[in-house]
């Protein structure tokens, strides 16, 4: 995931060159190579242009290779450019004589070099160290994200989709083929003012879990207080009622001390075409109608028409 971040940032341009440079992941022999290259060709421009004063012009290879590959670069960076130094200010190229004045020249540059590396290879360190810091809490933070995401789609007590979770997904839904069902608790306030809203609330949580071993958690909304709504594309009636009559089968206890006595559903389901959002939010009213039909003649009953609306 974070490459791919990554890349999407380069590919964009949102990401400044030295970031870039930072995100390079490089042998050390490539980096080697590049730094070798650098310098070879500083070099030959001093020599082709016979450059009275080369480290000047040397001396921004060191702090580029030092800068972008850190010691590694900067190493040997630095030993070409002493190595071209000895050149220049030896005696007849020798390497090995030199003036009073030009060994004190080839101090300096040596000091100036130990210098350079110190304190470039330092701040190539530091900002390392700092861009890595920053890269694992934007990685965290993203990762933060997609789970503050993920839990305000989630409803806290059942663990199925929630309201918002639906306005979320609604589109996803339009132009196809579905079977929407509508499920609510049966006299959940006497269960609650009589059993306790513990009891209420463990009741709701084993719904949730059935609905979304049935039906998929993908499918599964809670769209109210004991109300809860199931989107199923592409499904045939036979396997929605049958899914519909393990709920009930599955239905929890209202009290664990008298498990004979289980909550009840009230259910209602249609068949359509959700053509656009009209079209689907026309389902979900008739599913709630039939539902509510349900309630009427008695409760703990599945009301549904297999004939699309």
């Amino acid at each position: 995931m974070r490459d791919e971040a990554r890349f999407t940032e380069h590919e964009t341009g949102n990401i400044h060159w030295p970031y870039f440079i930072m995100e390079l992941r490089l042998t050390l022999w490539q980096e080697l190579l590049i730094s070798a290259a650098m310098m070879l060709v500083l070099i030959l421009i001093v020599v082709h242009f016979n450059v009275p004063n080369p480290n000047m012009i040397l001396i921004a290879g060191l702090v580029v290779s030092a800068a972008l590959f850190g010691y590694n670069g900067g190493l040997l960076a630095g030993a070409l450019m002493l190595v071209y130094s000895m050149y220049f200010f030896s005696t007849d190229h020798s390497y090995v004589h030199y003036t009073t004045l030009n060994f004190e020249k080839l101090i300096v540059i040596l000091i100036g070099i130990v210098v350079v590396l110190l304190f470039v290879c330092e701040l190539k360190r530091s900002s390392m160290r700092a861009f890595n810091e920053i890269d694992d809490l934007t990685q965290r933070l993203q990762e933060d994200n997609m789970l503050l995401k993920e839990l305000s789609l989630n409803d806290a007590l059942t663990g199925i989709r929630n309201r918002l979770a639906l306005r979320h997904d609604f589109n996803a839904y339009i132009g196809r083929d579905l079977y929407v069902v509508m499920l609510d608790v049966d006299n959940f306030k006497g269960i609650n003012d009589h059993y306790g809203h513990d009891q209420g609330d463990r009741i709701l949580r084993v719904t949730g879990r059935n609905l979304a071993e049935q039906f998929g958690q993908e499918h599964c909304y809670r769209y109210g207080g004991d109300e809860f709504l199931i989107i199923l594309p592409n499904v045939s009636e036979t396997m929605v009622r049958s899914q519909i009559n393990s709920i009930f089968e599955l239905s929890p206890p209202l009290d664990k001390n008298h498990p004979d006595t289980r909550a009840g559903y009230s259910v209602g389901y249609v068949a359509g075409h959700a053509a656009d959002d009209r079209a689907l939010r026309r389902l979900f009213s008739v599913a709630d109608e039939r539902m509510y039909a349900v309630k009427r003649a008695g409760k703990n009953h599945i009301n549904g028409d297999p004939v699309p609306v």
